[in-house]
């Protein structure tokens, strides 16, 4: 299971958070357990804290910041 800070990703978590990390990562080809998913948890974690909280959102900060 991925770590969003000290707290797992789990069913208590937002719904849009939760929808935005499996979509990213299904985009990216990050594995949910693996560095890069724990690493996408995080960031997605902080954005949503600092108020980016829409999943379509969430996805383009994600997109944003992978893009070559």
């Amino acid at each position: 299971m991925a770590f969003i800070s000290d707290k797992p990703i789990d069913e208590s978590s937002d719904a849009s958070l939760r929808a935005a990390f499996t979509k990213a990562c299904v985009l990216h080809g990050f594995s949910p357990d693996g560095e890069d998913g724990s690493d996408l948890a995080t960031v997605l974690s902080h954005a949503f804290r600092r108020g980016i909280t829409n999943e379509e959102a969430l996805i383009a900060l994600v997109r944003n910041l992978t893009e070559d």
